[in-house]
């Protein structure tokens, strides 16, 4: 890791005892990254929790997406747009070069320095799990969403979709990120976030797995998945179904995990009335919590 300062973001709409103990083994695990829990706190729907002392928590809002300034992209907080989450991170830490992300719902049964020390070398811009070219798929509902500052692209043959519940991203792929949504870009972000860092001429590497991306040495390691299927299923890492607890096999990555002990076990909604739905929901949460603080103090 000499010369690549990283750090370790836990993403999550909410807090509660299971996002501590996996913010904890992070901690414990990292192999000595800075980590910290990265909120979405306009979706937090469990606020009154108390979080305690040892806890880094870095939020952002819908109001800090909107800050970044894009024509398209991050006028709200929508599932197409979540690479967009760790960005206002990338502005504030400036001293980091690389971030791994760890969505809530994310295991790993081995120990997480021994996954993140294996790319330490790594030159890639992104990391990501399920990287295969649009033919591999060409029937993923996401395709119809993309749009280059021209508008939608006639042929999708030269695009790649990653899937990115856990990734790491440099600093040099958030810039030209950036860049590529000032001029224009936009659509669902695992069909366009490879795409545009290739067109930058920066690398992408699959984490394991199987397919063209992945280094002959990762081969079959680390996950499994079916690209060729909308839910990439069946597998280790997919994106459904949901399971209470990972598997057995040990040094393989896990999604979606979602114990039965688990405050919340849903993800916040996609739909736009749910969205509206649950904002509300989630608003009037965080004003009780607000309102149950205050009657506190003395």
């Amino acid at each position: 890791m000499a010369g690549n300062r990283e750090a370790v973001l836990l993403m999550t709409h909410f807090i509660d005892d299971v996002i501590v103990a996996r913010y904890r083994r992070l901690v414990a695990e990292s192999g000595s990254r800075p980590v910290f829990v990265l909120l979405n706190a306009s979706d937090d729907v469990n606020p009154s929790y108390r979080r305690p002392r040892d806890l880094k928590v870095f939020s952002f809002t819908a109001e800090s997406l909107r800050g970044l300034g894009y024509p398209t992209k991050g006028r709200r907080i929508r599932d197409k747009d979540i690479e967009l989450f760790v960005f206002p991170f990338f502005r504030a830490y400036t001293e980091f070069d690389r971030v791994w992300v760890v969505e809530y719902d994310v295991e790993f049964t081995g120990r997480w320095s021994e996954l993140f020390d294996h790319f330490a070398d790594s030159q890639a811009a992104l990391l990501a799990t399920s990287l295969h070219r649009h033919a591999v798929n060409p029937a993923w509902p996401n395709w119809p969403s993309v749009s280059t500052p021209e508008g939608p692209p006639a042929d999708l043959s030269r695009f790649v979709r990653a899937f990115m519940p856990f990734y790491r991203l440099s600093r040099s792929g958030y810039l030209a990120l950036d860049a590529a949504y000032r001029q224009g870009w936009d659509g669902f972000y695992e069909g366009i976030v490879p795409r545009i860092l290739l067109d930058a001429g920066l690398g992408i590497e699959d984490i394991g797995g199987e397919g063209e991306f992945v280094r002959p040495a990762n081969l079959g390691r680390f996950y499994r998945s079916t690209p060729a299927d909308n839910t990439l299923s069946p597998g280790t890492f997919v994106f459904r179904p949901i399971r209470a607890l990972p598997g057995p096999e040990p040094g393989m990555l896990w999604h979606p995990v979602k114990p039965e002990t688990a405050t919340h076990r849903t993800g916040w909604p996609i739909k736009r009335r749910q969205q509206i739905v649950h904002r509300a929901t989630a608003f009037a949460r965080q004003s009780m919590a607000r309102l149950g603080r205050m009657l506190e103090k003395p």
